[in-house]
């Protein structure tokens, strides 16, 4: 039977080609330590992209139907051509997921915003130009200036406010919606020198990484405050730099040193 089959003939083998592959710039960085002009273009595109604006929402918002005072003040200022300086965002803070994000007005004004949303909406047309109030977690008006925000990190149901003009430290509970701070903790009283018209308010706060009870805030006078919120409302220790003059931030590094 072998002699009646008949003999495939091979099929020539071409050349296996290889598959085009993309250069991946980043190992020949690791390993040189050289950027390319390409890779330094590509990079700057990127790094520039990243500071553009991709959209602005007015804080034009409510409260029980009626526009809050940071509203109210954008149109006042704008009717009359003032100089803006009871309106627009002093201050924004970001919980520890990124999730929701903070922020205070010096009309008094302070918002938790989802952040998802928020970004999402930036990406719609621009037909809409107001941010959607009913995706708001939280929209507080306060008859204060507020000029700083902060998350408490041990516990992320509470947001922190203060303001350069007043020597309080405002506790808010997110969980539910009070105007009313859920605490309030104020500087020691000082002597006020005669015909001297200076305002001590806080600059900026923090809290200790390995509690929550205890919280430092800077003021307008080079003075840092430590409270211990377990025990009361006023500083038990005041640490007092060696210049006069305001302290700007506070910030605490990894065994709580300020």
């Amino acid at each position: 039977m072998d002699k009646f089959l008949v003999p495939l003939k091979p099929k020539p083998q071409l050349p296996c080609k290889p598959i085009p592959r993309r250069r991946w710039h980043r190992s020949l960085i690791e390993l040189t330590g050289k950027l390319e002009p390409n890779y330094r273009h590509s990079v700057s595109v990127l790094l520039m992209q990243s500071y553009s604006e991709l959209r602005a929402f007015r804080h034009s918002y409510h409260i029980e139907g009626n526009p809050c005072q940071t509203h109210t003040n954008r149109v006042v200022n704008g009717a009359y051509q003032a100089t803006v300086t009871k309106e627009g965002i002093s201050a924004l803070d970001f919980d520890n997921k990124g999730i929701y994000l903070a922020s205070v007005t010096k009309s008094g004004c302070l918002t938790v915003h989802d952040f998802e949303t928020l970004y999402c909406q930036s990406n719609e047309p621009f037909l809409c130009l107001e941010e959607d109030e009913a995706k708001h977690v939280l929209h507080l008006s306060l008859p204060q200036q507020l000029d700083f925000v902060r998350w408490n990190r041990a516990n992320q149901d509470e947001v922190v406010c203060t303001s350069l003009k007043r020597n309080e430290v405002l506790l808010f509970d997110i969980s539910y919606i009070s105007s009313t701070p859920s605490e309030v903790l104020r500087t020691k009283p000082r002597p006020a020198i005669l015909g001297s018209n200076i305002q001590r308010g806080l600059s900026d706060i923090a809290f200790t990484s390995c509690e929550n009870s205890r919280v430092l805030a800077s003021d307008t006078d080079g003075v840092i405050h430590i409270w211990d919120r377990r025990t009361s409302t006023l500083p038990y220790l005041e640490l007092t730099a060696n210049f006069r003059g305001s302290l700007n931030s506070i910030q605490l590094n990894v065994e709580d040193q300020a």
